[in-house]
């Protein structure tokens, strides 16, 4: 009896956690309300019997990493102790909660079509979402074409460009080596074809949100993607960037050449704000101003010149080190780099190709997100977290499943 109710409890929270990732894109409200009733109802799950709450084999598994997780709690939450700004300063510590995603994905999933499932919801919910948005643009286009250039009419219906377009990324990345893989024919749980249909939206929409970050971090994981998985892909991404680059007119190509001028008011903005933010780390080394009025802050430092300038500092990296402090700092990049490792160490080890690309994929969330936080602040998006914590979990679910547990 208490089994059948331990099933069912596991049932009801993997259809909240679905819910939760898959709805965080349109509505945060929904997300929010199924992320709290899955914590609930995993908090009862352990009090009641805490071996069908955790598997404690693949926990022993990521134990390293968990100390630094919670090293870096640790420093996040005393640098709101020691806040420049003291008045609500722990606001919007509630974040650390969405690490939990990252461990319940662990813990519950525990078959190869489960996961796949929720993998293939979260992208047709994506997809779905992504179509809303195309329609939405081209009457949208219609209406501005005449007004502004091309490279300012973006998508930024549902959600900010940079949070849609970074999560369409990771979805979009974490499935990518299934659908290019040439091993890989209809083994899938459903055909290639309607998987690439599925896709096509998201990609468009997510070029349309024209975030730079999210194009340069997509080009280099598709460029990692053809040297080492497929080097028939790499030949037909290379000739296509270069077609695209030959035949589109400027003002197609404008926002993506400006990538790389130092001059672009954008970019001039965010080279500021970096400077701005390793002052701060110099005055507070070992704990960090605290992710809290960080305008104030930087006001004290230097009068914003653009809009939105000084609200975060537009780089995950240097956010980390001048809130945190260096030993924050330490934590938080220690953590990434033994996922990453364990992540590379599973795809090597890993003989059932379905299962293998799935672990590739992984790798490239993982790269494509330190890549687009080199340029924005994601890692304080609660939306793009929702969706990254479990995508970087995928590998880990992978690991606690049986050898023979696959689709090939």
């Amino acid at each position: 009896m208490k089994k059948e109710f331990s099933d069912k409890l596991n049932l009801i929270i993997l259809i909240l956690l679905t819910i939760q990732i898959s709805s965080v894109s349109i509505s945060i409200a929904v997300s929010s309300i199924a992320f709290g009733s899955w914590i609930a109802l995993w908090l009862i799950q352990f009090l009641i019997n805490r071996q069908s709450a955790i598997n404690t084999d693949i926990f022993k598994e990521i134990k390293l990493i968990n100390y630094f997780i919670l090293a870096y709690a640790f420093f996040e939450i005393l640098s709101r102790f020691f806040a420049v700004y003291p008045e609500g300063a722990f606001s919007n510590i509630k974040r650390l909660l969405l690490f939990l995603i990252f461990y319940v994905s662990i813990a519950k999933i525990i078959n190869f079509k489960a996961l796949i499932y929720i993998l293939l919801i979260n992208i047709s919910a994506v997809s779905v979402i992504s179509i809303v948005e195309i329609v939405k643009y081209a009457f949208k286009f219609i209406g501005m074409a005449g007004e502004m250039p091309f490279s300012e009419i973006r998508i930024d219906f549902f959600n900010y460009p940079l949070t849609s377009a970074e999560i369409k990324m990771i979805s979009l990345l974490s499935l990518l080596p299934l659908v290019f893989s040439e091993y890989i024919r209809d083994k899938f749980i459903i055909k290639k074809s309607l998987l690439i249909l599925i896709i096509i939206p998201v990609i468009v929409s997510m070029l349309l949100t024209q975030s730079r970050n999210v194009m340069l971090a997509t080009a280099f994981c598709l460029m990692i993607y053809g040297i080492f998985i497929n080097r028939k892909f790499l030949i037909g991404f290379i000739a296509a960037v270069i077609l695209a680059a030959l035949l589109l007119p400027s003002s197609f190509t404008e926002r993506t050449k400006s990538i790389f001028d130092p001059e672009h008011p954008s970019n001039k903005s965010r080279i500021d704000m970096w400077k701005v933010g390793i002052e701060m780390f110099k005055d507070h080394p070992f704990t960090g101003i605290a992710d809290s009025h960080i305008k104030e802050v930087y006001e004290t430092y230097k009068t914003p010149e653009a809009h939105g300038e000084g609200v975060h500092l537009h780089n995950n990296f240097i956010m980390i080190l001048a809130t945190t402090g260096i030993f924050g700092f330490i934590a938080w990049m220690g953590m990434f780099i033994l996922i990453f490792i364990k992540q590379i160490r599973y795809f090597k080890e890993e003989e059932d190709l379905i299962r293998k690309m799935h672990l590739f994929g992984s790798i490239l969330v993982m790269i494509s997100f330190q890549i687009s936080g080199i340029f924005e602040w994601s890692f304080g998006d609660h939306e793009v977290m929702t969706v990254f914590f479990f995508l970087i979990a995928v590998p880990f679910i992978i690991k606690a499943l049986p050898a023979d547990d696959t689709i090939s």
